[in-house]
């Protein structure tokens, strides 16, 4: 169960929809359960997560914190260089910068780019600015130091993007992906060997820096002693996958702290997948899982 070679890292998933107090009080527990970062998503409805991470950086001393992911559909690539250039000032250099092009949601039609090729090209010149700005600081304040920049994306093209231009790489959907209405909070899970071979040209685009990359997903977590049975209802809901399928796919985990570290230890060796940003209990519940996988890395 050891993976010696392996540094794992884990974040929580904040809501920026329960208001300002909700947020900073999730980022201060799970400071104090051992997590590495906090991150919040860029959605319509809820807090700007830049402003939103400005309040968490005052209330905590040391965990990392940023977008999960920012939809850079929604900015202009120099001022949101310098947006995040204050806030990784404010935070006295615990910025991590993760990228994505957005979803076109409905209520975001018209303000975001309306074409793929449109938000891909957003994408890659706010990649561009923010990389740039690291050297040459121009509008912006200047960061601390050099924040890890991640993308996070579906397409082949935003694959090559990461592996040429980034620190590392978000899983989002992995194609192909179903065409299936889900609840609301529930998101497309990745069949598990289309993502291994998703991963696999990843690497392949890379070349001599796949070793350098750091790859992530967000995971919901279900704890449980019954991890088959909780498995069928999820797949009861995500009919293109079965039991089996639901648990493997990387962005659920479902057992006790002690399955889930074992999936964990297992995807890291398997995929490369080494950072987590979790959703689905609370951070001090979580925190039995990353002191096991911890303790198989450095024991």
């Amino acid at each position: 169960m050891s993976s010696p070679r392996l540094e794992f890292r884990f974040g929580l998933s904040a809501s920026t929809f329960a208001g300002v107090d909700a947020l900073v009080e999730s980022a201060v527990r799970a400071e104090q359960a051992g997590f590495d970062s906090v991150t919040v998503p860029d959605l319509p409805g809820g807090l700007s997560p830049l402003v939103a991470l400005a309040t968490v950086a005052r209330a905590t001393d040391n965990i990392r914190l940023g977008p999960f992911v920012l939809n850079t559909g929604l900015w202009n690539p120099a001022t949101v260089a310098r947006e995040l250039a204050t806030l990784d000032q404010v935070s006295g250099g615990r910025l991590e910068i993760m990228l994505g092009s957005g979803i076109p949601q409905a209520s975001l039609r018209g303000i975001i780019p309306d074409s793929r090729d449109g938000r891909f090209d957003r994408l890659q010149a706010t990649v561009a600015a923010v990389k740039q700005s690291f050297d040459a600081p121009g509008i912006t304040p200047g960061f601390v130091g050099r924040p890890r920049l991640l993308i996070a994306g579906t397409a082949d093209r935003v694959l090559r993007l990461a592996a040429e231009q980034a620190d590392g790489f978000i899983i989002a959907s992995v194609p192909p992906v179903p065409v299936i209405q889900l609840p609301p909070g529930q998101l497309v899970l990745p069949e598990p060997t289309a993502a291994q071979a998703f991963l696999g040209r990843l690497r392949g685009y890379a070349g001599q820096r796949a070793d350098q990359l750091t790859i992530g997903t967000g995971a919901e977590v279900i704890l449980t002693e019954d991890p088959r049975a909780a498995a069928e209802r999820v797949a009861a809901i995500h009919t293109y996958l079965s039991p089996q399928q639901v648990s493997s796919s990387p962005k659920i985990l479902i057992g006790t702290p002690d399955d889930i570290a074992a999936q964990i230890l297992e995807r890291g060796q398997r995929l490369g997948l080494t950072y987590y940003v979790l959703r689905g209990a609370p951070p001090e519940e979580l925190r039995a899982i990353i002191t096991r996988v911890q303790a198989e890395v450095h024991p």
